[in-house]
């Protein structure tokens, strides 16, 4: 028999930020005991081709593979990305190929804001608040964000249950964003500030997050306050860049969570010019948080994590769908997978 997941049954499982976080933290240390592995996300795009990854205008399908061998479960993933939005999930034992489990969630239209954060954006929020948690300073008093999109939610929401702060700054990236601030300022008790310019976030921000799909830097170097630290989320493609050239080059650390970070605009392009090289890069993240190496080794360093997104990510978060739903008595168990699975 091979159970069912739906939207329905997801959001009765109510999945915390918290749990999300534990979840992708628990596949990225599996994968620095070298108890995991991923392939890189693979896409072919059918649309808008010259366009980034995911980006408005674009049709694409996607696949991912990840293995955690602790939790015993081999994660096979697909994306749609059409006028519709969906990922179709399998949970399959490692042990004889049996597939337990098949989730299928929707999304909203890239682009369309959603007045909480999603799964997805809750996982690309956990990693970015990973990043912070072993990166950035135990202690701080600010946070600026790039990017008022889902994105830009999950990781707020997932950075607040691994850091305490008091200001955030935030910014589109192209325009101020006051209806997003006011909401943000809301739901996490902060006083907010929306500059006209990124640069004013930049400036105030002990940890930095990025997540825009800006093709040209839209951080500079000369900006940061020392001992900052940033998370870089939207920089998952060749064509991506938000981060400029100084701004690496003032990194004590910079930390990636897969090595096709370094084929991203952002990484590939300063290597490429000799501004710096792969030697530069300090490691993984899961070598980090499996304690093989250290994270911040004082409060006077400038560290950046940059994720791409991985299969491991993915993988851990539909773990965690998986185990809660089943837990709870949810979903739908069959031994006929209906005939529309990948489709709206």
């Amino acid at each position: 028999m091979v159970l069912l997941i739906g939207d329905e049954d997801i959001k009765k499982a109510e999945l915390t930020p918290e749990e999300v976080i534990g979840a992708v933290e628990d596949a990225y240390r599996q994968d620095g005991m070298g108890f995991a592995q991923d392939t890189p996300r693979r896409e072919i795009r059918t649309k808008g081709k010259d366009l980034p990854h995911i980006a408005p205008g674009t049709d694409s399908i996607g696949q991912g593979l990840a293995f955690l061998e602790k939790s015993k479960v081999v994660v096979v993933s697909h994306a749609f990305h059409f006028s519709w939005h969906r990922y179709v999930t399998m949970i399959i034992d490692p042990k004889g190929g049996k597939t337990l489990a098949i989730i299928s969630r929707e999304r909203a239209p890239f682009g369309e804001k959603q007045k909480e954060a999603g799964v997805g954006d809750l996982r690309t929020g956990a990693a970015a608040a990973i990043g912070a948690k072993y990166l950035a300073r135990k202690h701080i008093e600010s946070v600026g964000l790039l990017g008022t999109g889902n994105v830009g939610r999950g990781s707020l929401t997932c950075l607040s249950k691994v850091r305490s702060f008091d200001r955030l700054y935030v910014h589109s990236g192209r325009r101020k964003d006051v209806e997003f601030a006011a909401e943000m300022g809301r739901m996490l008790g902060v006083d907010v500030h929306t500059p006209d310019d990124p640069r004013d976030v930049v400036n105030n921000a002990d940890i930095l997050i990025t997540a825009t799909y800006a093709t040209t830097p839209i951080v500079m170097g000369e900006w940061l306050k020392e001992g900052s630290h940033i998370s870089g989320m939207g920089s998952d493609d060749p064509l991506k860049a938000e981060l400029d050239l100084t701004t690496f080059k003032r990194a004590d650390k910079i930390v990636v969570d897969g090595e096709k970070c370094l084929t991203t605009g952002e990484l590939a392009h300063p290597i490429h010019l000799g501004a710096i090289t792969q030697a530069d890069i300090y490691g993984k993240i899961s070598e980090i948080v499996a304690g093989k190496k250290s994270g911040r080794s004082h409060d006077g360093e400038n560290t950046i994590f940059m994720s791409d997104g991985t299969n491991l990510q993915s993988a851990g978060v539909s773990y965690l769908i998986y185990t809660k739903v089943k837990k709870m008595g949810l979903g739908r168990e069959t031994s006929t997978i209906p005939p529309n699975i990948y489709n709206t």
